[in-house]
């Protein structure tokens, strides 16, 4: 089994500008993953905390200043070996 993103929950939906944001993600895989991280459109990548060998989650404060709209964003996920898998998403701040 090749490594990959199998469920994406990101909660409120939609977001709102000083609000905290949470997010889960669960991969399958048959190396250990190392991590799994998110790529902004500002170009910041933020890291997901693992909860089990299958599990990560983050919570992340919008910014207050945060423009509405619906931005893309790439979750990544990277096995011990350095096997990536990359899987587009989209988020919406209103």
């Amino acid at each position: 089994m090749a490594l990959r993103v199998v469920e994406v929950t990101v909660t409120p939906s939609p977001l709102r500008p000083g609000s905290q944001a949470h997010a889960r993600c669960r991969v399958e895989s048959d190396a250990e993953v190392r991590r799994v991280y998110a790529l902004l459109p500002d170009g910041r990548a933020i890291e997901f905390h693992k909860v089990s060998e299958t599990e990560f989650e983050l919570t992340e404060q919008v910014p207050w200043d945060a423009p509405l709209g619906t931005y893309p964003v790439t979750l990544v996920a990277e096995t011990v070996s350095g096997e990536r898998t990359f899987l587009p998403a989209t988020i919406t701040i209103a």
